[in-house]
């Protein structure tokens, strides 16, 4: 029942896409009353969050009258796991559980009942699919070894069968995968495919698959040339996270993330106000499927800009411009100023010593580079990254350069290449 259910989804997904505007935004407002109303009458801490805010559900009628609500936080959750936050009538045991990597503090679970997970694989295959994705191309996915667990049957038969591979095994032997499999399909974190395209190129390797897709790291221009240069192969990446799953992806004209309003609302907040196309702002998602475990107007801590611009494929699922990090990946300049960790990478990419590079503000006033070399860095080098940092976060910042062979990734296999350690909350 529950691959039936999946592939169900998935036809009615791979149609709604090109549905209008108007339609989309009926069916997603319909969504969203029905599990409002849920939310307050089986999920506590909504039900409290409802009564604090003097707002009843039925006065929830569209997506507009969201910003009635306050948002919900991290700790809330994590204050509210399991009783608050978790409907009363779901068997915790017989749910999909899922953990954030934690790279920020503490770990974040979330849980989704069967029908809520089949959904969102549904939501995760559509963008594959809509890039050229076929039923039985050999697909390699280089992942978290958390993620890798049985197949389901109609994999067995090869369709829609990702091969998944821990991303810690040698990297030799990802390359000796790849060369022996030859797939058409390759998924892996951008930090990760870099490192693959780069060994590949090294050893000669004939590696072309007709697909690529990366997710869950910023993919700056830099490294998207260079994969595919590598690979002769196009890189689409998608946008997501393990609290909602996939929820925005670049379709192959490439012209912004696609964001899946049939299964989420994201808001783009800066203070308390919804930002204007072309500004950037903290995503703040509605789950509109998850009912074991409803996120309403939870703060996801990821910057992104949305924009009104029209994609040229023809769907009209709105487009978010460009994912700028997450908020606690922002530098404080000296003069109390946010900058984005985009900025960053446009001063090192032009550096040709440099192999990897990850950037850490330890306090306002100091700057650690933690580099990996592709040949040695010279004096002038130093000097000049030293000195472009100061012009961007102020002459009076600290700036220290480390060397390393290589740069440390997260439990999850993530490598993050702009890291804050100074509180936020005040700018």
């Amino acid at each position: 029942m529950s691959d039936l259910r999946k592939a169900w989804h998935l036809y009615k997904l791979m149609r709604s896409q090109w549905k209008s505007f108007e339609d989309l935004s009926k069916l997603q407002n319909k969504k969203l009353k029905a599990v409002i109303k849920y939310a307050y009458e089986y999920i506590p801490l909504y039900h409290r969050k409802f009564k604090e805010a003097g707002v009843k559900p039925d006065e929830i009628k569209t997506v507009k009258d969201l910003t009635k609500l306050r948002y919900t936080t991290k700790s809330e959750i994590q204050a509210n796991f399991p009783n608050n936050i978790v409907a009363k009538h779901i068997d915790i045991k017989k749910c999909h559980s899922a953990h954030t990597s934690g790279s920020t503090g503490t770990p974040l679970t979330v849980v989704y009942d069967e029908k809520a997970e089949d959904f969102q694989k549904a939501v995760a295959l559509r963008p594959n699919l809509s890039c050229g994705q076929r039923l039985f191309d050999k697909w390699i996915v280089f992942t978290d070894p958390r993620h890798i667990g049985k197949k389901k049957w109609f994999q067995g038969m090869g369709l829609f069968n990702p091969e998944k591979f821990s991303l810690f095994l040698p990297i030799n032997k990802q390359i000796e995968i790849l060369e022996r499999v030859l797939p058409d399909i390759i998924e892996c974190y951008p930090s990760h495919l870099y490192l693959l395209a780069k060994l590949a190129k090294e050893n000669g390797a004939k590696i072309n698959p007709r697909l690529i897709f990366s997710s869950a790291e910023l993919l700056d221009q830099r490294t998207r040339h260079y994969i595919e240069d590598v690979f002769n192969s196009k890189v689409y990446d998608q946008y997501g996270g393990t609290e909602l799953g996939r929820t925005a992806w670049e379709c192959p004209e490439r012209c912004g993330y696609h964001i899946d309003m049939e299964a989420v609302v994201m808001e783009f907040i800066q203070g308390d106000e919804q930002v204007t196309s072309g500004e950037k702002g903290e995503i703040v998602y509605t789950s509109l499927y998850n009912y074991a475990m409803p996120l309403i107007r939870y703060k996801s801590g990821d910057i992104g800009v949305p924009t009104d611009e029209k994609c040229p494929c023809g769907r009209e699922l709105p487009l978010m411009k460009v994912v700028m990090g997450r908020k606690d990946d922002f530098l404080v300049a000296t003069d109390g100023s946010l900058v984005s960790p985009i900025t960053m990478d446009l001063i090192v990419k032009n550096m040709m010593e440099i192999e990897q590079c990850r950037i850490i503000q330890e306090r306002k006033n100091l700057i650690s580079v933690q580099i990996v070399e592709k040949e040695s860095l010279s004096e002038g080098t130093v000097n000049q990254m030293t000195n472009k940092i100061k012009e961007v976060l102020g002459k009076d910042m600290e700036v220290k350069v480390e060397k390393l062979d290589e740069l440390e990734r997260d439990r999850s296999g993530k490598l993050r290449k702009v890291i804050s350690k100074v509180n936020l909350k005040n700018y």
